[in-house]
């Protein structure tokens, strides 16, 4: 394993600022960093029923996107757990076994139902799923499109809220989280 300072170690520990007050004290570093792990985990299983969705109607490019985006943060993780001298990969190989194999089966199982819907769709023209036509001029269409509209208008209120919260916290005028009072 190389731990090395190289162009590619600073900009990761520029883009992660592992010295910011954010990540408060260890106590709370730990459990955010648990709490990480748990989040990647969901969205690794939920990205893989998306792509078995995907594939089983019949879309080709979608499903291997979304499985090539999926291993993105472990091999990212893996990549920089190396470059600071931790192997994950023998780290994982400590799991109780009854943890490797519901981990296994759900991400190896997984993908091989997404990589046999795709083989289906490749070898027969079409998906074992037939995908409705959306008629988006009736009532279904213009709800469709109102709930496109009103989240991204979401989207946006929430952005500025949230600049806002960070700008007032950063001027002292929002009290502080310990002079919060805490409700019974």
């Amino acid at each position: 394993m190389r731990t090395t300072n190289g162009a590619l170690d600073r900009a990761a520990d520029r883009l992660m600022a592992l010295g910011s007050a954010s990540y408060g004290d260890e106590r709370e570093r730990a459990v955010f960093m648990a709490a990480t792990t748990f989040g990647y985990m969901v969205t690794t299983y939920v990205s893989i029923a998306v792509a078995l969705v995907a594939a089983l109607f019949g879309q080709l490019l979608l499903p291997v996107v979304v499985l090539l985006l999926v291993g993105l943060p472990s091999w990212s993780a893996i990549w920089y757990s190396g470059r600071r001298g931790v192997d994950v990969t023998e780290l994982a190989f400590r799991a109780e076994p009854r943890i490797k194999r519901t981990v296994g089966a759900l991400t190896f199982g997984g993908f091989a139902l997404v990589l046999a819907a795709l083989a289906v769709t490749v070898f027969t023209g079409h998906g074992l799923l037939e995908l409705p036509a959306l008629d988006t001029s009736g009532a279904l269409g213009s709800m469709v499109k109102g709930g496109v509209v009103g989240g991204a208008g979401g989207l946006l209120v929430a952005a500025v809220a949230m600049a806002v919260q960070n700008h007032r916290r950063t001027r002292g005028g929002a009290p502080a989280q310990e002079d919060t009072p805490e409700e019974d």
